[in-house]
């Protein structure tokens, strides 16, 4: 379940991108979204993360401060637990087991995406609606729809405040669940101190690493292979991405490319049977079956290589995502 809420957040955090309006181009809407993320040097609030399905309701709340470009700080007092980052280093605390694990960003998680950019590589795929306007948590916002054209099924709701465009609330159903994250109390803009976005173990704490979770990171893949029981496929044709990071995790290895400011993921792990993935459509990855699916512009395909399952995520299209699978050998 943890899993699925930090999903959900990046979902929300993502859902920035596409607020607008549908009279407007998406020339227009690139610039409005750009200029409006340009005038939030900050923000904190309640992050209110909601869960429900066949198993029940769950709701997680956390104390959450965001600072750009890429710093962090969220507390859930409940869970007792702390998520702090710098931009380059981030650290989780556990105040019952008073336990920290430190982990390295690394510079290419710190890429400053094209926002306009990514806005039109999103409106290719889906159908934005403006519904009205509502109030959330006393904030003036404009209620907007968001339909796959793939699947006109599959359609979220977001409420985006209409002085800053930052999405307060997104409302979506995936896999039988249905999952509500917002923003409440929300302050913009306080000049919020670098010293929130910095963290010293408690005294006694115990420090863990990457390495303690038996995370290895390489620079290269013939590096991994030595401590690997089947042979790591890579892709002859990469799009122009080039690898940068090998990851070992839990007889896994996650492959990381970038081109620029965009970030591919190739992950592989032995396994019998492709999973069940929600809205995906069945395609031909040479002369297997593959299954694609498009979660907010991101692109994922996943299929088999011999005893191999691999899974290639990134915003990319559909194409060129099974023109690289083609290639992995």
């Amino acid at each position: 379940m943890r899993r699925l809420m930090l999903v959900l957040v990046l979902f929300a955090l993502l859902a920035v991108l596409l607020a607008g309006c549908t009279q407007m181009s998406a020339e227009e809407i690139a610039k409005k979204v750009e200029e409006k993320y340009d005038a939030v040097r900050d923000f904190k609030g309640i992050l209110r993360v909601t869960a429900e399905g066949k198993s029940g309701k769950q709701v997680m709340e956390h104390e959450y401060v965001f600072k750009k470009p890429n710093k962090m700080r969220m507390y859930n007092k409940k869970m007792g637990t702390l998520v702090v980052s710098n931009g380059e280093k981030t650290w989780i605390y556990d105040e019952k087991k008073n336990e920290v694990f430190v982990m390295d960003i690394g510079q290419y998680n710190r890429a400053n995406p094209d926002y306009g950019k990514l806005v039109k590589d999103m409106l290719k795929h889906y159908d934005v609606k403006l519904l009205g306007s509502e109030k959330v948590s006393g904030r003036d916002c404009y209620v907007v729809q968001l339909i796959p054209k793939d699947n006109k099924e599959a359609e979220s709701k977001m409420w985006v405040d209409k002085e800053y465009w930052y999405p307060l609330k997104i409302e979506y159903g995936m896999g039988g669940i249905k999952s509500i994250v917002e923003y409440i109390n929300v302050e913009f803009n306080t000049d919020v101190n670098d010293d929130e976005f910095q963290f010293t173990p408690p005294e006694g704490a115990k420090i863990k690493t990457e390495e303690d979770l038996g995370i290895k990171k390489f620079d290269s893949v013939e590096e991994a292979q030595k401590h690997m029981d089947f042979k790591i496929l890579r892709p002859t044709y990469t799009s122009g991405y080039e690898l940068k990071k090998v990851t070992l995790m839990f007889n896994s290895v996650s492959l990381m490319y970038i081109k620029e400011d965009k970030m591919l993921m190739i992950s592989e792990v032995k396994g019998k049977d492709l999973p069940t993935v929600q809205n995906a459509e069945r395609v031909k990855v040479g002369d297997s079956q593959g299954l694609y699916a498009e979660i907010y512009g991101s692109s994922m395909l996943v299929f088999k290589k011999g005893d191999v399952l691999i899974t290639i995520t990134g915003t990319i299209d559909k194409e060129e995502l099974i023109k690289i699978a083609d290639s992995m050998g």
